[in-house]
Parts: structure tokens; sequence; C-alpha cells
């Protein structure tokens, strides 16, 4: 089995694990947040679900994007993760949304809430939540895991605030406090979504890949060899979030023809190791004729 294969399966695993923890937990912070009127509860419960969902949605894309590459899907089905990460990040948005309504509500009519059963479900969620967050740490690099890890890693530090909120409450009785956690939930999930839906966006528009610089990729094949007289129609785009391809034209001296396929696996050394560029397309052609001489 390789590497990739492994580290697939690992992260299947993980996902696994991850659902059925967070669901069970999720079932368990909507009944102590119906019993104790907490909307910092529910709203936490409610991110719970959505980080649920999300990553059931992340372990399907995982699977797809394991599916080899067809005649009809030749260059696989990499992307599964983006429009995954891009879901996610979408479903966060609304729930935010939701959030900001319902806390908007509660400050204008302010409810009675239990501040021992907020304190005592957050701190079991900052153990839950916290310990998936860790599980996926070392996967950010992949989009669809970077949207599942920030969306525990989040629902980590909403847990916190709703532990506050629920000290606060107990002590002081000062109830609004319980919105204005719920408040803080909303705009940290917004960031944490925008974030991630910027980066699918820029994936499925073919952008050039975050931390590559263009122009850069285009002096480092131009000065591989003197015989190149110019690059272009060159564009570097994602196939998945950790797969990056490249197609360009290269022109060269016509004495150089007879070395030119010396000069593509040279260029494709260097686009490999200088930039972590998997795929490249590279066509060699002359250059223009001036006064009939080429």
């Amino acid at each position: 089995m390789s590497y990739h294969s492994n580290e697939t399966n690992t992260l299947n695993s993980k996902l696994k694990f991850g659902i059925l923890l967070n669901t069970a937990f999720t079932v368990i912070q909507f009944s102590v947040g119906i019993i104790s009127g907490s909307l910092a509860v529910l709203s936490d419960a409610g991110h719970n679900l959505t980080d649920s969902l999300s990553l059931v949605i992340s372990f399907f894309a995982q699977k797809m994007s394991a599916r080899k590459s067809t005649p009809d899907k030749t260059y696989g089905y990499g992307r599964a993760t983006i429009i995954s990460a891009l879901i996610n990040s979408v479903i966060l948005i609304s729930l935010a949304i939701y959030i900001f309504y319902e806390a908007y509500t509660r400050i204008t009519h302010p409810q009675t809430v239990s501040g021992s059963l907020i304190a005592i479900v957050s701190l079991i969620g900052i153990l839950i939540n916290g310990g998936i967050a860790l599980m996926f740490r070392n996967n950010t690099k992949d989009l669809n895991m970077r949207s599942a890890f920030l969306s525990m890693a989040f629902d980590t530090l909403a847990s916190v605030g709703a532990l506050i909120a629920g000290i606060i409450i107990y002590f002081t009785h000062f109830f609004i406090i319980d919105a204005l956690v719920s408040i803080i939930i909303g705009l940290m999930l917004l960031f944490s979504a925008w974030g991630v839906l910027k980066d699918a966006l820029h994936i499925l528009f073919e952008g050039t890949p975050r931390g590559i610089d263009f122009e850069k990729v285009k002096k480092d094949i131009f000065d591989t060899f003197p015989e190149i007289t110019n690059v272009d129609d060159l564009h570097i785009w994602s196939i998945s979030s950790n797969k990056t391809a490249l197609s360009c034209h290269i022109t060269v001296e016509k004495t150089a023809m007879l070395k030119s396929v010396e000069m593509v696996k040279e260029v494709k050394k260097i686009l490999h190791y200088r930039f972590d560029i998997e795929h490249s397309t590279i066509e060699i052609e002359l250059g223009p004729c001036v006064d009939n001489v080429c």
C-alpha cells in the first residue's frame, strides 16, 4: 500500500472518530441548552451540529478524492475536497447569521439561564472539540482538512467563551452576557469561514496557488538554459489543495531543438523541487522569423 493510501486511510479514520464523538456531544449540548435556556450553549450546539455535518461532508469528499482518474474525469476527483470546503464555509456563515439574529432577540428580551449547567457542558466541549482539533492539526495543508480543523478549533474557543459566560452568570446573574458571548461565537465563525471560502473560490477560479510567485516561476524557467529566449502562455493552477499544475510555451533558438527533451526534463525538475509543481506541460517552439531569417 502506498504512502498516499495510508495517509488517506488515516485521515478517514480520524474523520469517522470525530463524527461519532462530536455528534454524541451535540445531542448532549442541545439537551442542556434547552433545559438551561442558554443561547450560548444552544448556539455552540448548533455550531457543533454543523461541525458534524462538515466532518461528514469532508469524509465523503476525502473518499471521493481518492478515486482514480477516468477518461471522463482526466484529472481525477481531487477537487471534491475543495467543493467540500466551500460547502462547509457557507454552512458556517449561515449559522453565524442565525446566531446574530437570536442574540439580538435575547438582548432585547433577556431570559433567565442556568450558569452552572452552561459552565459544565462548556468544559466538556473544550475537552472534546479541542481533542478533535488536535487530531487534524498536522493535516491543514489540505484545504478540506483545514476547514475541518478550523471549525473544531474555533468551536473550542466558543466553548471557552460559553464557560466564561456560565461562570459570570452563576456569580452575578448578568444574563445578557449569554447573548454577548453568542455574538462573539458568531464573529469567530465568520472569521474562520471567510478564510476557507476565499481559498476555495481562488482554487475553483484556477488562480495561482498561494505561496507561488508567478514572476519568479517565469524567471526561473527563463534562466534554466541560455538558449531559452522567451516564456509565454504561462498558467499555474491547483488541481486540488495539495496538487499544482503548470503549462507554458518555451521559445528557444533553432540550434537548441536537438536538446529540447533535455531542456524540458530540467525545467520540470526545477518546477518540482523549487515550487512543488507536480504536473507540468511544456511546449517547445522556435523564435519568430524576421526578414525571412529564423
